[in-house]
């Protein structure tokens, strides 16, 4: 089987499962941009070279009165490789949503290869997600009293850097995503950041310190800011992005996020 018939495949059993979901939530499922599945439909009648980006849509699933979100990505490779899911519910308290999540994505890794999985990832949802509602109302007091004990003892250690690489982050161009803080809260913020409608958006490079001696401490950053070196209106000076980087002392960041070895120009004798 050639590449694109693989893909044609793969894509056609993607609209097949969403066309089945779609007769069991008619109103509860929405799908994150018409334009991506007309161009899949295009792609299984007309294979070209360029593949359309991916599925994307998200499902509410009512349980007692409580609403779960589940947030579905696909590659053009799914049901062969695994879908990208996350669930939230406001109903979930952070702790309690990260742990549903984990458990969530054991059960995607637990799937046999090939075969298409959301509706049985619902069922799961609906069958197991009472637990973490209930340990959330139970917790709501508890949180409320030690939070900021906890809060203290959590920025003591368990700290994360995450670099983060998009295609298209602003007006179609690429750039890169710092986030420092706890290693919860960076991966907490991950989770809601990727599965924005992004075209490409990735890891690049995740460091992480187990136990620390304080949270602000570790940080290379003050302020949350956009920070760009416009040569053109296409490009940036990346000898100025990789200044930027040594005065913030992550110079090693650059070859990991870019690819190749950060050089500063030599200055005239």
């Amino acid at each position: 089987m050639s590449m694109y018939e693989e893909m044609n495949e793969n894509l056609t059993t993607q609209i097949y499962e969403l066309e089945m979901l779609q007769s069991v939530y008619p109103k509860e499922l929405v799908i994150t941009d018409h334009g991506v599945l007309a161009d899949i439909n295009e792609f299984i009648k007309n294979p070209t070279q360029e593949l359309p980006q991916k599925l994307e849509y998200s499902i509410e699933i009512s349980m007692n009165g409580v609403t779960i979100e589940l947030l579905v990505s696909l590659s053009s490779n799914y049901p062969k490789e695994k879908p990208e899911v996350y669930a939230r519910s406001s109903a979930l308290n952070r702790s309690q949503q990260l742990l549903l999540n984990q458990a969530l994505n054991d059960v995607v890794e637990q799937q046999e290869e090939g075969e298409p999985c959301i509706y049985m990832l619902i069922s799961w949802l609906q069958d197991n997600s009472e637990n973490y509602l209930a340990a959330s109302v139970i917790n709501q007091e508890k949180e409320s009293n030690i939070g900021k004990i906890e809060g203290k003892q959590e920025r003591s250690k368990g700290f994360a850097r995450y670099w983060i690489y998009s295609h298209h982050i602003y007006a179609g161009k690429p750039g890169i995503i710092c986030l420092e803080g706890s290693y919860n809260d960076c991966d907490y913020c991950w989770q809601k950041i990727k599965f924005m409608n992004w075209q490409k958006i990735l890891v690049k490079l995740l460091e992480t310190e187990e136990d620390c001696e304080g949270i602000d401490i570790m940080r290379k950053f003050n302020n949350f800011q956009e920070i760009s070196f416009p040569v053109s209106e296409r490009s940036n000076d990346m000898s100025q992005v990789l200044k930027y980087l040594i005065e913030h002392k992550s110079q090693h960041a650059f070859k990991e996020l870019f690819g190749i070895e950060g050089r500063l120009p030599e200055l005239p004798d």
